[in-house]
């Protein structure tokens, strides 16, 4: 992260007093999202991308960690009769730019990742996952469409989020 605090002997922690611009774009997120649609995987091929479709129905929560300079992201929820949750630390990086994020589930998986922003459309990468993400004009909808790679990049999951607080 390009802001740090550091400590010597000598002084107390002096952080940053205020989030940059660039963290107050992650607002967008924030709030209780409901999300559904479909997630793919078993059978996937070129020729057949969208095979196995199953239910995906979740909820997600965005909020800021007192200060302002983290976005945490909670969810649980079904992919088919598959239970998953987990939590996500979102920050900013004036470096390189990038908004990297840290993420842990239910199943032991840590991921490390990173957001970026171009255009109004928001993207996330991990080694063999990728997912973007578009918001309505009054940001109240987000439609994420999500990808893994396995051998040749394959459609995940299509999910439409409605923020409810």
């Amino acid at each position: 992260m390009s802001r740090k605090a550091t400590v010597t002997k000598s002084q107390t922690l002096q952080p940053p007093t205020t989030p940059s611009a660039e963290l107050q774009l992650l607002n967008v997120f924030v709030g209780k999202w409901h999300t559904q649609g479909l997630s793919y995987g078993s059978g996937q091929s070129k020729e057949n991308p969208y095979d196995s479709p199953v239910r995906w129905i979740g909820e997600e929560t965005y909020e800021w960690l007192p200060g302002g300079f983290f976005l945490i992201r909670s969810w649980k929820g079904q992919i088919g009769n598959v239970a998953t949750s987990g939590i996500e630390v979102i920050g900013y990086d004036a470096a390189s730019q990038t908004y990297p994020s840290q993420m842990f589930d239910n199943y032991g998986r840590i991921d490390l990742g990173q957001r970026m922003i171009r255009d109004g459309v928001w993207s996330h990468s991990e080694t063999d996952y990728r997912t973007t993400y578009k918001f309505s004009n009054d940001g109240n909808n987000m439609a994420t469409h999500w990808e893994w790679f396995e051998e040749d990049w394959f459609v995940l999951a299509d999910l439409e989020g409605t923020k409810v607080v």
